[in-house]
């Protein structure tokens, strides 16, 4: 027990190091504590269980969580939940005896006072403390735009105590009347799986269920002599999730694209087109012509947008090869004109954040023009922040996070 308890503080402790070392700035604008309240229904295996032989006993769970995300995929948790459920015999015990003390006798001549498992039912009463390690699941499979579902899994260890009674079937009466279990405070370990939507910028709507194993063989109100291997409380609830200082941040960090590093550049293989042969006309000779030489100068095209994931400045140079090829062929023709390149981010950060964000933007494809040939000089970088041209159900989407080049 002690063993699997270090195991898991270790795997915290390491997980929580780790993060502190992916902290980038591009974090800080967001919003990182929670505070939820949930409810829901509960069942529990012991002596006695919920799916008992004779019928079907559902309890209910109340609690409320407090969140810290350090990462957008780890974070930790404290939840305090309180709750109540019933349970009865299982099958093959239905004929087992127990005393009004709660112990548990398997002579063949029962003494006075006794009763059979499947004539009581156990009301029990629990509160529990639990320590919770949070991964966002969805971040380990790809880095995608700020998500309106994930999911979160969470190990934890709990502090658990638990007030079980034990009642007659037939009247409702209390049957041990004459002394109570001992049920000191004791450890669990379990963990939840939740659902989360993102249902507004300071709210999130949650799915979860959880189970916990219970290290305590007399928690619900029979005392026997077999192991607590088998013993669990599970839970299935909804709850409301409160983004806390969302009102000054752009999201909670959950739901941030983790920081991706810029890759190296994939080279392509440059192939020539292929020269038609040239046939030569022969010319005949005019006589008396004046021959007029029209110079029609070629206007400068309209270049291709570059386009960014949420809250980087990395410009993916395999998927806007054709576009960036683009770009620097009309530079390189039109060598005498001077352009000006601007950055832009969508609407769902400040200004504080979203002006250097776009001024970032326009450097990076500065930088790159300038690694193949572009003179510096000719090129003027500006950082206008939020896009304001482009159609209001675009405003959050990757339309709105770009960079245009045009003529000075």
């Amino acid at each position: 027990m002690r063993k699997i308890v270090l195991s898991c503080c270790l795997l915290m402790l390491t997980s929580f190091l780790t993060a502190q070392q992916q902290k980038k700035e591009i974090y800080n604008d967001f919003s990182r504590w929670s505070l939820g309240v949930n409810g829901g229904i509960s069942i529990f295996r012991g002596d006695m269980v919920s799916f008992s032989a004779d019928k079907t006993y559902i309890g209910g769970q109340g609690g409320l969580q407090l969140g810290y995300q350090f990462t957008p995929t780890f974070g930790l948790s404290l939840t305090a939940d309180m709750g109540q459920g019933k349970g009865s015999a299982k099958e093959w015990e239905k004929e087992f005896r127990i005393y009004p003390n709660g112990e548990s006798y398997y002579g063949t001549k029962p003494e006075a006072g006794f009763a059979y498992y499947n004539d009581l039912y156990a009301k029990v009463k629990y509160f529990t403390l639990g320590l919770h390690g949070d991964f966002n699941v969805n971040n380990f499979f790809g880095t995608k735009e700020m998500r309106r579902w994930t999911v979160v899994l969470s190990p934890a260890v709990y502090l658990q105590k638990f007030s079980p009674k034990l009642y007659v079937k037939e009247d409702d009466k209390r049957f041990d009347t004459s002394s109570t279990l001992d049920n000191d405070v004791n450890l669990g370990l379990g963990g939840d799986l939740a659902l989360r939507y993102r249902a507004g910028k300071y709210i999130d709507l949650q799915l979860k269920s959880g189970v916990a194993w219970i290290s305590n063989n007399n928690f619900d109100g029979v005392a026997t002599c077999c192991t607590t291997k088998y013993n669990w409380l599970a839970n299935l609830s909804v709850g409301v999730v409160w983004k806390i200082g969302n009102n000054k941040k752009r999201e909670n960090l959950m739901y941030a694209a983790p920081v991706i590093l810029p890759t190296k550049e994939e080279t392509r293989p440059v192939v020539k087109e292929e020269q038609k042969p040239v046939v030569k006309k022969e010319e005949q000779p005019m006589e008396n012509v004046v021959r007029v030489v029209e110079t029609v100068e070629k206007a400068f095209p309209v270049l291709p947008t570059i386009h960014f994931k949420r809250n980087l400045a990395v410009i993916d140079t395999v998927r806007y090869a054709g576009e960036l090829s683009r770009i620097v062929e009309a530079l390189k023709e039109f060598s005498g004109v001077k352009v000006d390149i601007r950055g832009y981010t969508d609407h769902t950060g400040t200004d504080r954040v979203n002006l250097p964000l776009s001024l970032k933007r326009a450097e990076a494809l500065k930088v790159y023009l300038i690694g193949k040939g572009i003179s510096t000089d000719r090129m003027s970088t500006f950082g206008e922040g939020k896009d304001m041209s482009v159609d209001q159900k675009d405003v959050y989407t990757e339309k709105a996070r770009k960079v245009e080049v045009k003529k000075h």
